[in-house]
C-alpha cells in the first residue's frame, strides 16, 4: 500500500533502493516511565498507530508499506532487513520533528537526527542532506541550526532537510524514518505515518489469523523479524514445539522448531518457511479446533463442553504459560481447564468466570500473537 501526493514522483516507487537501513551508535534506553513501557507489549516489526506529526513537508512525496520502501524489505540480498519506512521527497524538502522531544544523538557520516520523545518513544531521521558547498549538489547541510544533542524540539519544528547521505548516495533522495517503542523496540511506523498524512481517515480492520505468516511473500528464515515471525513462533508453540520467547525474532530455537515441524509434516527439514511449509501450516490452521477458537463470535466454551476447540484451547493456554491440566490433552472442558482460564482472565483484567467467550479468546490470540494488530486498509 502506498500513499502519495499527485506528482511525477510516482514513477520512482518502483526504484529498488540499494541500501537504505543504517546502523548507528545507540541513543540508549528510552526515557519513558515504567508504566509507559508496560502499557503494551510491542514486538520487533509490529505495525503501530502512534500519534505523530508527519515528518516531511512540501510536495512530490511518496511513501509505502511495500517490499521496497516498507519495514522488513530486503536489503543487500536479504542479508538484512529494512527497519523503517522510506519517504521519497526532493532534496532539501523540510524535515520536521514528529513529536515533542529531546535531541538524543546526531550522526555525521550519515547526517541523521535521533529524537527521544517525552513519552519514551523515539524517532530516527536518516539520510538528511550532507552536500555542503563544493560537494555533490552543494545544496547545503541537512541538519537545522540549533539541533544539537540535548536541545528541546516541539512537534512540527524544522530539524533538517531531505537528502541522500550515507549509504543512500546512489538512490533517490528520501528520508529513512524509524519509530522505536519504549525500550528501544523497532516497530513498523507505516500506520502512524498513514494516519498523520491522511488526517486520521483510516479504516481499521482486524487481520485474519496468521495473516502475516501465511500471506505470499519471501521465504522466512533465520535472522528475520517482525509480525510473520511472531505468528510463526506462536503457531509452533501451540503445536507443542519449543521456540523460546515469543519475541518476533527468528533465532536458533525458532529454526530448530521449524525443522522439527517440517520433519513431522514429511517436508525437507531445511528450517526455511517457504510455500510448502506455509501450506502445511495453513492446513492445520483450517481445522475445526483452530478455526473455532479464532472465531470471536463462536460458541462459549465452559465446563462440560467437548470438542476439538476445547483441546485447542488447552494447547493455547499452555503456550501462554498457564496449566490446563495433564497431557496428552483431551477435548473435555473440565475443572482444571476452567481454573486455568480463570487465572488467565484475571491476569488480563477480565472477569475470572472460567468461560472462554469472545473477550477471553481475543485476549488469548493477542497475547500469543496469532492475530496481528488492527491496521489501516
Amino acid at each position: 500500500m502506498g500513499t502519495r501526493l499527485p506528482s511525477r514522483w510516482g514513477a520512482v516507487a518502483t526504484v529498488v533502493l540499494l541500501s537504505l537501513a543504517w546502523v548507528a551508535a545507540p541513543v540508549g534506553r528510552a526515557g519513558g516511565s515504567a508504566a509507559d513501557a508496560a502499557e503494551k507489549r510491542y514486538v520487533y516489526g509490529e505495525p503501530v498507530e502512534y500519534p505523530l506529526a508527519f515528518p516531511v513537508g512540501g510536495e512530490d512525496i511518496y511513501f509505502a508499506d511495500d517490499d521496497v520502501l516498507g519495514f522488513g524489505a530486503c536489503r543487500d540480498g536479504c542479508t538484512r532487513r529494512h527497519e523503517g519506512v522510506d519517504i521519497l521527497a526532493p532534496k532539501m524538502a523540510p524535515v520536521y520533528a514528529a513529536a515533542d522531544a529531546t535531541v538524543g544523538w546526531l550522526g555525521t557520516f550519515c547526517c541523521s537526527v535521533f529524537l527521544v520523545h517525552d513519552d519514551g518513544w523515539q524517532t530516527w531521521y536518516i539520510h538528511l542532506n550532507n552536500d555542503t558547498e563544493g560537494t555533490d549538489d552543494g545544496l547545503g547541510w541537512g541538519i537545522a541550526e540549533g539541533i544539537v544533542p540535548g536541545a528541546r524540539v516541539t512537534a512540527g519544528q524544522l530539524i533538517g532537510w531531505v537528502g541522500d547521505s550515507g549509504n543512500a548516495e546512489d538512490t533517490t533522495s528520501h528520508l529513512h524514518f524509524e519509530l522505536h517503542a519504549p525500550g528501544g523496540i523497532k516497530v513498523d511506523p507505516y500506520p502512524s505515518l498513514f494516519l498523520a498524512y491522511s488526517g486520521g481517515t483510516c479504516t481499521r480492520q482486524r487481520p485474519a489469523p496468521l495473516e502475516a505468516l501465511l500471506s505470499p511473500g519471501p521465504v522466512v528464515r533465520r535472522g528475520d523479524g517482525g509480525e510473520a515471525v511472531l505468528q510463526l513462533q506462536a503457531f509452533l508453540k501451540v503445536r507443542g514445539f519449543r521456540v523460546g520467547r515469543l519475541d518476533g525474532v527468528f533465532g536458533p530455537a525458532t529454526e530448530a522448531a521449524v525443522r522439527k515441524f517440517q520433519g513431522k509434516q514429511s517436508l525437507e527439514p531445511d528450517g526455511l518457511v517457504g510455500p510448502a511449509t506455509r501450506e502445511a501450516i495453513a492446513e492445520l490452521a483450517t481445522r475445526a479446533g483452530f478455526v473455532s477458537l479464532t472465531d470471536l463470535g463462536g460458541r462459549l466454551l465452559r465446563v462440560g463442553d467437548r470438542g476439538p476447540d476445547v483441546r485447542e484451547l488447552k494447547r493455547w493456554l499452555r503456550a501462554a504459560g498457564y496449566d490446563p491440566g495433564p497431557r496428552p490433552f483431551n477435548g473435555r472442558y473440565d475443572e482444571a481447564l476452567a481454573a486455568a482460564v480463570g487465572v488467565f482472565q484475571q491476569d488480563q483484567g477480565l472477569e475470572p468466570d472460567g468461560i472462554a467467550g469472545p473477550q477471553t479468546r481475543e485476549a488469548l490470540v493477542t497475547v500469543l500473537g496469532i492475530v496481528g494488530p488492527e491496521v489501516c486498509r
